[in-house]
């Protein structure tokens, strides 16, 4: 007798051939999503956009590579543009900021050292401790701190990357010792750029500011020989750009400078501060007193200025016066002369009358003295009343007779014969 099979055999082998089926079908999906993702990768993580103020160039296994432009083949990728690229390690692509200003500070290089409490160190905190503290040295051998700022832009990113090595995380510790047996330890840059171009910064700096007294780098600028006679005034910033930009090209850096400023003013060591602001103030006091003796000098010379146009105007007025009187009186003298040429009896009448009249205006007391044909002399003595009358012109018009006529007259003696 044959033996049947189990009944249950049946469902366990369908079950297995549907867990085949379902795992090989996931395992096809699973691929399927493997090799999506990567296609994805592939083609889609390539896509990149250079950002705005950027430009961008293509390394392929470390080669630049160069693109058609418009202008013909660059190895740059122009801002505000699509690209595509192979992922990493195949490309790689570099951004350069290129069209925004950049700023590099020399920062402590020429300044007191400061801890990061932000006090400065050591225990008296005013001596100078050489190998600690930057200072710069001027021309007569006086000693300043200062902080220098450049700001440039990228030209040429080719030149500004592949010209230089530059590894952002390359970094080391710089030790010091300071007097009072205190080690601290500083974190510096030791490649890029941004350290080249403080170190060209410092090196333009202490090389001009060698050539300026203390005076003129305070002041930040002085006088020169201008080859014509005369004199320029120079600033020492313009002057130490130039050094900078001598500098920069040479070494072909591709930046395009664009400022370079002085943070505040020199400061002179801890130890000669007091005394640098004494004579601080009294280049201020200085200053005030000549602007104050300035102030009154122009009041003055505003007051005399007024005074001399005034005075000025009253002899001009006073001259009009005179001479137009003078031009009356020789009007006058004119017609009278005229008068005089047609009928001189009357004229010479006139006149003695006015002058007769204008003798006689201011007297109280008059005497009238007359002599008789025959000889004989009398005296008569008038007392005259002062009467008001309206003054009368100076001179009587040419052709009529002078009349008095006194308001009474009474005789006041007795003729008397001689």
């Amino acid at each position: 007798m044959e033996s049947q099979p189990h009944a249950s055999e049946t469902p366990q082998a369908t079950g297995m051939a549907s867990l085949t089926r379902m795992l090989r079908i996931l395992f096809f999906c699973f691929l399927t999503l493997i090799a999506g993702v990567f296609i994805y990768y592939f083609v889609f993580s390539g896509i990149i956009r250079v950002e705005e103020q950027y430009e961008a160039m293509l390394l392929r296994f470390g080669v630049l590579q160069k693109h058609a432009t418009d202008t013909g083949d660059s190895p740059i990728l122009q801002s505000g543009k699509w690209y595509w690229s192979y992922p990493y390690p195949v490309d790689e692509v570099i951004l350069v900021p290129a069209n925004k200003s950049i700023s590099v500070s020399t920062g402590n290089t020429f300044k007191a050292w400061v801890n990061p409490s932000g006090n400065m160190a050591g225990a008296s905190a005013r001596e100078l401790r050489n190998g600690v503290d930057g200072y710069l040295v001027s021309g007569d051998m006086h000693i300043f701190h200062a902080e220098w700022v450049v700001s440039y832009r990228v030209e040429d990113p080719a030149s500004y990357y592949l010209n230089f090595y530059d590894d952002n995380n390359t970094t080391g510790s710089t030790t010091f010792y300071l007097p009072s047996s205190e080690q601290v330890k500083t974190q510096d840059r030791l490649r890029g750029h941004e350290l080249m171009i403080r170190n060209m910064l410092a090196d333009a700096v202490l090389s001009e500011t060698a050539n300026w007294t203390t005076e003129d780098l305070i002041r930040t600028s002085r006088l020169v020989p201008d080859g014509k006679g005369g004199e320029a005034t120079v600033r020492l910033e313009d002057r130490i750009r130039a050094r900078l930009s001598k500098i920069v090209e040479e070494v072909g850096l591709g930046i395009q400078l664009q400022t370079v400023t002085l943070v505040g003013i020199y400061q002179p060591p801890a130890a000669a501060l007091q005394a640098f602001n004494q004579v601080n103030a009294s280049e201020r006091n200085r200053q005030t007193l000549i602007q104050n003796a300035s102030t009154y000098a122009n009041q003055v010379m505003a007051q005399a200025n007024a005074t001399c146009d005034r005075l000025i105007n009253e002899a001009k007025a006073y001259q009009e016066t005179v001479v137009g009187e003078l031009q009356a009186q020789a009007q006058y003298f004119s017609s009278i002369q005229a008068e005089y040429a047609k009928n001189p009896r009357s004229t010479i009448t006139v006149l003695y009358a006015n002058a007769i009249r204008d003798m006689l205006r201011g007297v109280p007391n008059k005497y009238i003295l007359h002599q008789t044909p025959d000889g004989t002399q009398q005296q008569l003595r008038l007392q005259i009343s002062q009467v008001p009358e309206e003054r009368q012109q100076d001179a009587t018009p040419l052709g009529q007779e002078a009349s008095y006529a006194p308001a009474s007259a009474q005789p006041t003696g007795e003729k008397s014969r001689e």
